[in-house]
């Protein structure tokens, strides 16, 4: 079924835009200031503001075996306006890759909600012949434990940097080191980034908090966006109503409220209170190329990538 969703108050990441959208299925298919000519059906949304549906990382949620248990955590995730959620599998060294992977994905046969499985592993287990099971299986990101301050000195950088070409995965660190003063921390996350922009590694400093929505540009470095977290023309319908009124009193701080409505997979999962889950219809997401819509400029350095052979 088309419909349109007519004058849409529309927060993109911050920015606001009135914009009108042709709805057909799962998919956005036509967006424009206005549709006077088209005769479908039209949704009056004056009373809400729209913004494209969270992504969220959720590790924990592959853990869950109890199925009552992991139907209240997808009904959680929907009343919070989750539409995709970034998990990962824990690896402990490289002969475990496959059965874990393999694990998480099979932990996730009844998610209700789109899914992307990274890998999550203690950083001195990381090695080149993991960054190649990253790539073959097409896992753009990792999640590495960093239990020490030495840790991040411990690998060689330049091996990962050549494994990482042409699949250009993300790593971003947890940080798992006790007692560390601020000033420490401070200078860690600084040699961290240092290290890793020097070997053109896409990172960040530190891991988002779960159960938050993702920037655009995590999602475009994790090579999610435009597909998800956008209500471009070709993108899935995937969007969230919030109520105009109540966005006012609250200074438009939307962590500050739930949505209205949550609309994903052609359906309403969330309608005010009310959350309708369906187990199983939530497929796993398949990045082929990480950083694919980053601007040009960062995809083009003028400093020469050198590559080393071992």
């Amino acid at each position: 079924m088309k419909y349109i969703l007519e004058n849409a108050l529309t927060n993109h990441y911050g920015e606001n835009t009135k914009k009108s959208y042709l709805i057909e299925g799962t998919k956005v298919v036509y967006t424009a200031n206005h549709f006077s000519k088209y005769k479908h059906m039209r949704l009056n949304t004056n009373q809400f503001v729209l913004t494209p549906g969270f992504i969220m990382i959720d590790f924990s949620v592959v853990s869950i075996s109890h199925f009552d248990r992991f139907k209240e955590r997808m009904k959680h995730l929907h009343s919070i306006g989750c539409t995709t959620i970034i998990t990962a599998c824990d690896v402990s060294s490289e002969s475990q890759f496959h059965h874990q992977l393999k694990k998480a994905k099979h932990a996730l046969i009844n998610s209700s909600i789109d899914y992307l499985v990274g890998v999550k592993i203690p950083l001195t287990k990381l090695t080149p012949t993991i960054i190649r099971k990253c790539s073959k299986h097409k896992v753009p990101i990792i999640f590495t434990e960093i239990n020490d301050p030495d840790d991040i000195h411990s690998i060689c950088w330049q091996w990962i940097r050549n494994e990482i070409f042409p699949y250009q995965l993300m790593i971003v660190p947890l940080w798992n080191i006790p007692d560390l003063t601020t000033w420490k921390s401070r200078r860690l996350k600084s040699e961290w980034e240092e290290l890793l922009t020097t070997n053109k590694i896409t990172t960040q400093v530190e891991v988002p908090n779960e159960h938050t929505p993702l920037t655009k540009q995590f999602l475009l470095n994790v090579g999610l966006y435009p597909t998800k977290g956008s209500l471009q023309v070709g993108t899935d319908a995937d969007y969230l109503f919030f109520s105009k009124q109540e966005l006012s009193e609250k200074n438009n701080d939307f962590s500050e409220l739930l949505p209205k409505v949550v609309f994903t997979h052609g359906t309403v999962k969330k309608a005010a209170a009310n959350v309708y889950l369906q187990p199983g219809c939530g497929k796993e997401l398949i990045v082929t190329v990480p950083r694919k819509f980053n601007p040009i400029s960062n995809a083009f350095g003028t400093e020469p990538i050198y590559i080393d052979y071992y």
